[in-house]
């Protein structure tokens, strides 16, 4: 073979192996960047754990153990700051005590109502919210929370009377959790809410005084979920203007309407050519007498129609919830078997 051949052949085949070598030199260096990168980040993230409190040493697993203290101090706290709200639920009531319960209530309620002016479109089948009870026997395990719900509407519905709220339209209590048409209770919930709904008529200070009674209730945890208001009286003031704006206009008013002379009715009776006493006699022909209030206050007078929502709120002590928790395991295992 040509010698020449063959050093050009032995060439070309030793550019192509070292242009291969370094090629892959080249990609495992790249590799090994990118492993040693991952290595000096994994050191960093243990070196900035070690830094960090709690590290799992004696120091530090005290200092975590008296923050879970002063947690559990303020969570326990709080549980008896609600006390207040939550009056024990009554266990040992039988169902058929309960009922009878119910028609005492009723029946002093309604008293109750009509001593305070409280109008309502049937006193005589008002129950409450309790109707279904008048003639059935509720569940024993469900008496001990309608015991307290019959508690926080009548104490509700007392505070209404007490507010000088004239009628009581409507009142309806939705049914509690395992009731017909409850919602399935929430296990491990530390809060049970038991909405009412009430339509009522009042005037504006009524409806004031009710709205800061429940807020400031002491007895139960009231929370107006929702709140329509509806005023009556839709039309403003009736503006009294005259032609020169330094004149005094005579202010009449009606006293079974309450209605009072506008600057039309007055110019109908041509107030600016006649005398003191034949203006009084034409105001009375149409039922009007002379007033001398200067102004006719709407604000706060209106009669207001009101629609709520309000939930009674129970809060659970928490071994109440861990009952309801093991119960809810205990439930699901016998569902299992």
């Amino acid at each position: 073979m040509n010698y020449k051949v063959w050093l050009t052949v032995f060439g070309i085949v030793s550019v192509l192996l070292l242009g291969g070598a370094g090629f892959y030199a080249f990609s495992s260096y790249g590799k090994y960047s990118e492993s040693l990168a991952n290595w000096d980040s994994r050191v960093g993230t243990i070196e900035g754990l070690e830094r960090r409190k709690p590290y799992p040493n004696s120091e530090n697993a005290e200092a975590l153990a008296k923050e879970v203290a002063e947690f559990q101090a303020a969570v326990d706290a709080l549980f008896d700051g609600l006390t207040s709200f939550n009056r024990p639920l009554n266990t040992t009531l039988a169902a058929t005590e309960f009922q009878q319960l119910v028609k005492n209530r009723i029946q002093d309620f309604r008293s109750f109502a009509q001593e305070g002016g409280l109008e309502m479109e049937s006193p005589a089948e008002f129950q409450l919210g309790f109707n279904a009870y008048s003639n059935l026997i509720p569940p024993q395990e469900l008496v001990p929370y309608l015991d307290y719900e019959l508690e926080a509407i009548d104490d509700l519905l007392r505070t209404l009377v007490d507010s000088d709220v004239r009628q009581l339209m409507t009142f309806d209590r939705d049914p509690i959790p395992g009731e017909p048409g409850g919602e399935e209770a929430e296990q491990g919930a530390v809060v049970h809410k038991y909405p009412v709904r009430l339509r009522f008529k009042s005037s504006h200070g009524a409806f004031q005084d009710f709205i800061n009674a429940l807020a400031n209730d002491k007895d139960f945890f009231y929370i107006v979920r929702v709140l329509k208001v509806k005023n009556d009286n839709l039309e403003g003031p009736i503006k009294l203007l005259a032609a020169d704006p330094n004149e005094s206009l005579p202010r009449y008013s009606n006293p079974e309407t309450q209605e009072v002379a506008g600057i039309e009715k007055l110019q109908e009776w041509d107030y600016e050519n006649i005398s003191q006493n034949e203006l009084d006699a034409k105001a009375s022909e149409e039922g009007f007498v002379r007033s001398d209030q200067d102004a006719r206050v709407l604000m706060g007078q209106e009669e207001l129609t009101v629609f709520m929502v309000v939930d009674i709120v129970r809060f659970l002590k928490p071994e109440e919830v861990e009952a309801s928790k093991e119960s809810e395991k205990t439930s699901k295992g016998g569902r299992k078997r």
